[in-house]
């Protein structure tokens, strides 16, 4: 059975709805869901097939790569899809006296599911898979305005 853009959609919505709707993404299932036209078609060009538009992935393109690389191109496409998620997870923590919010959480916790999942795929198919990391701005500091030590004054 070849496989249809429905159905990565499918199988890529069931992997990472839940972030795709917390990052602002459809989620929709029918074919032509523009959030996901990047990640698969980066796929099909990692399996050595190709796409007629990479703005536009279509059935066609699916049809470019061999059945034996079908698990290799959803986990691909799930990487690449988990990358462009963590791209849109922008929600920073907030300390205000005594009151925060932890708004980050959900993007840590994504940042440890895409390394954990680069890892698998670099074993299983010789992937050098790369990983965006998040991680924290501290502006706590004070400018003392100190003169450096070479510096004549």
């Amino acid at each position: 059975m070849a496989l249809t853009r429905a159905n990565v959609e499918t199988i890529l919505v069931q992997r990472c709805g839940a972030y795709m709707e917390a990052a602002g993404m459809a989620v929709t299932i029918v074919g032509t869901n523009a959030n996901l036209n990047d990640p698969i078609g980066y796929a099909i060009r990692l399996c050595d097939g190709s796409v007629a538009d990479y703005v536009s992935v279509a059935n066609a393109d699916l049809l470019t790569v061999d059945a034996d690389y079908y698990d290799k191109l959803l986990d691909i496409a799930e990487l690449r899809l988990l990358d462009s998620i963590s791209t849109n997870l922008d929600d920073v923590d907030i300390i205000v006296g005594p009151r925060s919010e932890k708004l980050n959480q959900l993007a840590q916790n994504l940042q440890a599911i895409m390394e954990r999942k680069a890892k698998r795929a670099e074993k299983a198919y010789g992937l050098d898979a790369p990983v965006i990391g998040s991680g924290a701005i501290y502006l706590d500091f004070a400018d003392h305005n100190e003169a450096l030590p070479n510096e004549a004054t």
